[in-house]
């Protein structure tokens, strides 16, 4: 029962992180950082969560989590109901995780493959993307093995060419940071449970951040006012919308991020950010390793 609590207290370290996270103000200054905090305290929850229920039924084994899995289908007649049933809980919820990542990723490849196809039959190569000839102001990137950069007729009669480099810039800031990755795992999982209200404040919180890293990347080879312009006019414009699987510029909390471009905040005092870094790493380290340990 050690085991247990030790997965209990990673499981709370991640969740407090997350919290922490959730309502943070500091995260907008520093997307990347955030980014790394959401991603190492979702799969601490994950793990510390299989961790709990497979330590708590594998406990008369008094061996690690792996060798008494391995030992578990010839000496399962050793766990009462109780133990058994936590295992079965551990077991289903992994498999469950994990095929539901993989029937998501099957799904947006298979969008991204038709749109691509699509593209070829609708797009004409320009000097620096596709061009697709409609009126509505649109522009992303979709990612894969070789990503498209895609922008309409429409968004570049809308955008001044100063304006049109830096959204072009926020879009292969995407492609080259391969940010679908990052937000791939958080989108399943909002897919699995799609009325959870709390999940999908999460899911739209990391969308935010990856928007905002690009937003940076831009910032730095255009400057900040070209592309907070080119989001005011795609905003006022009224945005076109964005393939499945594609990945926009203009989509996710404009205003927000358009005040964030004008108005920069302060670095702020890393401490927290250190701190809160160091215990989800101690916690994710700690959850694994008790796969291995006794029990």
């Amino acid at each position: 029962m050690i085991i247990v609590g030790h997965q209990l207290a990673a499981f709370g370290v991640a969740a407090m992180v997350a919290l922490w996270l959730l309502r943070g103000r500091w995260t907008h200054a520093h997307p990347r950082t955030a980014l790394v905090l959401w991603q190492l305290s979702g799969l601490t929850l994950v793990v510390s969560t299989i961790g709990a229920l497979l330590a708590f039924g594998l406990a008369p084994y008094r061996r690690g989590l792996v060798p008494a899995l391995v030992d578990l289908p010839g000496r399962w007649q050793v766990l009462d109901a109780w133990h058994l049933t936590a295992v079965a809980a551990g077991l289903t919820l992994a498999g469950w995780l994990v095929v539901n990542q993989l029937l998501s990723l099957v799904s947006t490849a298979r969008a991204r493959a038709r749109h691509r196809l699509l593209l070829q039959l609708v797009a004409r190569q320009g000097t620096d993307a596709l061009v697709v000839d409609h009126p509505v102001a649109v522009a992303y990137c979709l990612p894969g093995r070789t990503p498209r950069i895609v922008v309409s007729a429409g968004a570049r009669r809308l955008l001044t060419d100063a304006e049109l480099d830096a959204v072009l810039a926020h879009e292969r800031a995407h492609a080259r940071e391969r940010h679908h990755l990052v937000v791939a795992p958080f989108q399943a999982l909002r897919g699995l449970l799609p009325g959870n209200a709390l999940l999908a404040r999460v899911c739209e919180t990391i969308e935010l951040l990856v928007e905002m890293c690009a937003d940076d990347k831009a910032a730095r080879q255009h400057g900040r006012e070209p592309l907070a312009s080119a989001l005011e006019r795609f905003h006022a414009s009224g945005f076109g919308g964005t393939p499945a699987g594609a990945l926009a510029v203009a989509t996710t909390s404009v205003q927000a991020r358009i005040r964030r471009l004008r108005e920069p905040g302060r670095p702020g005092f890393p401490l927290g950010r250190m701190v809160a870094g160091s215990l989800v790493v101690c916690a994710l380290a700690t959850s694994t390793a008790l796969f291995a340990v006794p029990l």
